[in-house]
């Protein structure tokens, strides 16, 4: 038995290691069912064989280990939208002013501040008479204005004209990437709407719909209350997991303090729940089949939270897990929980492959796995004999296992760490618990209207304790260590760390300890590689909207040309992830000089006679009104640059002078900054 005891962890290993090859991994459709073929015919041959044999040999192992890891590759393989033929980027048709697409819209986004934001599940291509059917989520941004406030919701069928666009990378290195976070979701393709081009043909809302309707109901009773605006936003993301009406300010107030976690319903919320109704229903496992009728209770009323929250992917997700370690802990065996969670993790992952991807399920995931694995730990070095300290340190105990597990990843994603997580957290926590059961109370008071007024009185108190708290302790910005630079190689080779420290707890011997010190050595090794792969010299033309920047880097220095002193925030991705030491700042020259490349600058003022001077790129900034065809006649520079100084109507006109010359022309706000590395040979 000692084998099967974490049989779910290999598993997951195994169907990861499936899924994530399947992503970078090209395959024709014909090649992966022939494998496939393969693959099954070599397990049923070795489990037919592992029944004659007295003593089993590894080959039924390693045929259970192909099979998982192909079930993780054909899952991923079909889950990727260009390996369906159905979907909407793989048809071939010519896009006409006439062509309509039709869909749903399954989820609503955080707004903007120029559009109201949707994602929406295509169902046909209509073109003249004829409708294909297609499949495929599209990114629906809607212009704002006065009239089109909640004018689309989940479960409504649209249909619009199909002008699909490219959802744009950033256009600055290193910043963050919208793109990349909706092709994650599955979203390849957007489209900007004017609400007059949207016609809403039906309203057929599913049981997710009914759902998110039924919490906006919620929000809407909320609001009829003398609830604060930062008060009535914390309510709303905490207990109904939406987030759309956090400002800027206070949202970074609990980043900064280590507490973001909770503004988003996740893994911690639904644990606390869970640890709240397993007491609450403690009694019931004296009565006959108790320990089956407890878990049953806790598992519906799990369900009940996430659709009171209107079933948002991360609240199921997180409802789906803390399920499975529902009836894990009702056997009371660390192992059971172990195996609950990776059994989660097993069926998420082939229900969604592309859940591997998404921060809010990594986070969860590892902070209840580094609770399960290091809280007993952390929670025996200290033994309390009087309760509040008890109490405060199991609180402790708790918060220090899932920063564990969490800190290395929280570091890649967010390039922060809150030194003050643990003193946030002794107060969050049990405070969290308080404000999900009374808050569950007023929300089922506020929609049956009868909410007493001291009861709302003190919720809101309550809610405006924690934000004065969260501000406080944001406020002790000397305590946050920002921009701390880890790739993804430095992230991994952590959690090797972190693993090689639990082996040598469990038992410490030679192999473990040369694991350790390897990991050690590895994580040096990969640093010095990640220092190694930084250019030395670079120069680059930033693009930011009506403004010109200009940078040069030298080793740890950043020379920043602009009209005026450059917010350093505009530049914080570049400094981290270029590990620049020192900014300094100059008005932009006319000429410029870069790894033997001249480079000239032309703005709105002068007269270019540049007979000698043969600059090999140009840079056009604040829409100078020259002859642009002239000029290049003379210079016959490499490249044309024109940053986001410049209006649209110039740009257009400057890049088919470009194209008719045959010379390359970057616009900035198009294809994003221009860099200019040194070459090999300077």
């Amino acid at each position: 038995m000692k084998n099967f005891r974490f049989i779910f962890l290999r598993l997951c290993i195994y169907l990861i290691a499936g899924i994530l090859l399947a992503f970078y991994m090209e395959i024709s459709r014909q090649v992966l069912m022939i494998t496939g073929g393969v693959i099954l015919c070599f397990f049923l041959f070795s489990f037919f064989r592992s029944g004659k044999l007295l003593f089993p040999d590894d080959l039924f192992g390693i045929a259970s280990f192909l099979l998982i890891f192909y079930l993780g590759f054909f899952i991923a393989y079909f889950n990727i939208p260009e390996n369906q033929p159905d979907h909407y980027i793989k048809q071939n048709i010519e896009l006409t002013d006439s062509l309509i697409i039709t869909g749903k819209i399954s989820e609503e986004l955080k707004p903007t501040a120029f559009s109201e934001r949707f994602i929406m599940e295509a169902e046909g291509l209509i073109s003249g008479d004829s409708e294909k059917s297609i499949h495929g989520k599209v990114l629906v941004n809607v212009f704002r204005d006065s009239t089109n406030k909640d004018f689309l919701r989940p479960g409504m069928r649209i249909m619009v004209p199909w002008k699909p666009e490219a959802i744009k990378a950033p256009l600055n290195p290193f910043q963050f990437s919208y793109s990349r976070y909706m092709k994650q979701l599955k979203v390849e393709q957007q489209l900007n709407l004017d609400p007059s081009k949207i016609s809403i043909s039906s309203y057929d809302p599913s049981f997710r719909d009914k759902a998110w309707n039924l919490r906006e109901r919620l929000i809407q009773n909320l609001k009829n209350y003398n609830f604060g605006k930062d008060e009535i936003a914390v309510f709303q993301a905490l207990i109904l997991g939406q987030r759309r009406d956090i400002s800027t300010e206070l949202y970074r107030d609990y980043a900064a303090a280590g507490a973001i976690h909770i503004l988003a319903i996740s893994g911690l919320h639904i644990g606390i729940l869970l640890l709240f109704l397993n007491f609450l229903f403690k009694p019931i496992e004296n009565l006959k089949y108790g320990r089956f009728i407890k878990p049953v209770i806790v598992i519906i009323l799990l369900w009940s939270f996430a659709i009171l929250s209107g079933l948002s992917a991360s609240v199921v997700r997180a409802v789906f897990m803390f399920s499975f370690i529902a009836v894990g802990l009702q056997l009371k065996r660390k192992t059971s929980s172990l195996n609950s969670l990776f059994l989660s993790l097993f069926f998420l992952l082939i229900l969604d492959s592309y859940y591997i991807f998404q921060v809010g399920f990594q986070l969860s995931y590892l902070a209840v796995l580094s609770i399960i694995v290091f809280q007993p730990m952390i929670y025996q070095v200290f033994s309390p004999n009087n309760k509040v300290i008890d109490y405060i340190w199991k609180l402790s105990s708790v918060s220090l296992a899932a920063q564990i597990g969490v800190i290395p990843l929280s570091i890649y994603y967010f390039h922060q760490f809150p030194g003050l997580f643990l003193l946030t957290n002794l107060v969050v926590l049990p405070f969290l618990g308080i404000l999900l059961a009374l808050g569950i109370l007023v929300i089922i008071l506020a929609a049956i209207q009868i909410l007493p007024v001291f009861i709302e009185e003190s919720f809101g108190k309550l809610l405006n304790s924690l934000n004065l708290f969260i501000e406080k302790v944001a406020d002790l910005d000397q305590f946050v260590i920002s921009n701390i630079q880890l790739d993804l190689l430095q992230t991994i080779v952590l959690y090797l760390i972190i693993l090689a420290v639990v082996l040598m707890i469990r038992k410490i011997n030679f192999e473990r300890l040369s694991f350790f010190l390897i990991s050690i050595l590895l994580f040096q090794v990969v640093t010095i590689y990640a220092k190694a792969n930084i250019p030395a010299r670079e120069a680059i033309v930033f693009h930011r909207s009506k403004a010109s920047i200009f940078g040069i880097k030298e080793t740890s220095d950043l020379k920043v040309y602009s009209e005026g002193k450059v917010d350093s925030t505009f530049l914080i991705d570049y400094l981290r992830e270029r590990n620049i030491e020192r900014l300094e700042n100059f008005q932009i020259p006319k000429i410029l000089e870069f790894s033997n490349k001249l480079i000239l600058v032309i703005d709105t003022a002068g007269n270019y006679n540049l007979k000698q001077l043969k600059p090999e790129l140009l840079i056009l900034r604040n829409s100078p009104k020259i002859n642009l065809e002239r000029l290049l006649n003379n210079i016959s520079p490499e490249e044309v640059i024109a940053d986001g100084s410049n209006y649209f109507s110039f740009i257009s006109r400057w890049k088919v002078t470009a194209e008719n010359k045959k010379i390359p022309f970057h616009y900035t706000g198009e294809k994003g900054a221009y860099v200019l590395k040194q070459d090999k040979q300077n």
